[in-house]
């Protein structure tokens, strides 16, 4: 008796510390496969407290974050993206208010249908992070003054 016990036990605890080996799985992986087919070096990662899942992979020369929702609806994409590659509108905006800054880093972010760019902008005076529309809407994001 004490030996069958020992092995259902043993079965339940193996059982049920394999039951969540991969939290990516049903209808987000579906949504993923069918949207990337030829990804590459796909990565997932669980955003509990966002509720999401988020894919890091490379696809078309380039790597990219999607993040998906438990239904399997991916709500955002978002890849980094050279300088010279941002619409030419965000660019003048861009030089226009900050034209002591230099641009180190774009993220172009799509989600739900709407694009945005996050830039990192460097003066000698100061560090920021800036979101911008591609009809060159600009809000600060975060700001640090340099130290001199």
């Amino acid at each position: 008796m004490k030996k069958i016990i020992l092995i259902a036990a043993t079965a339940f605890v193996s059982l049920a510390s394999f039951a969540n080996v991969d939290p990516i799985t049903g209808k987000v992986q579906e949504a993923f496969r069918t949207t990337f087919s030829t990804a590459k070096n796909v990565q997932w990662k669980s955003l509990e407290e966002a509720g999401l899942f988020q894919a890091t992979f490379n696809y078309q020369n380039s790597e990219l974050n999607a993040y998906y929702n438990a239904d399997g609806e991916m709500v955002a994409v978002a890849r980094y993206i050279n300088k010279e590659n941002l619409p030419i509108l965000v660019t003048q905006k861009i030089q226009e208010r900050f034209p002591e800054h230099i641009v180190l880093n774009v993220i172009e972010h799509i989600s739900y249908g709407i694009t945005t760019y996050h830039l990192t902008l460097h003066s000698a005076k100061s560090s920021m992070v800036v979101s911008v529309s591609p009809e060159g809407d600009i809000s600060v994001t975060k700001k640090i003054k340099n130290k001199l």
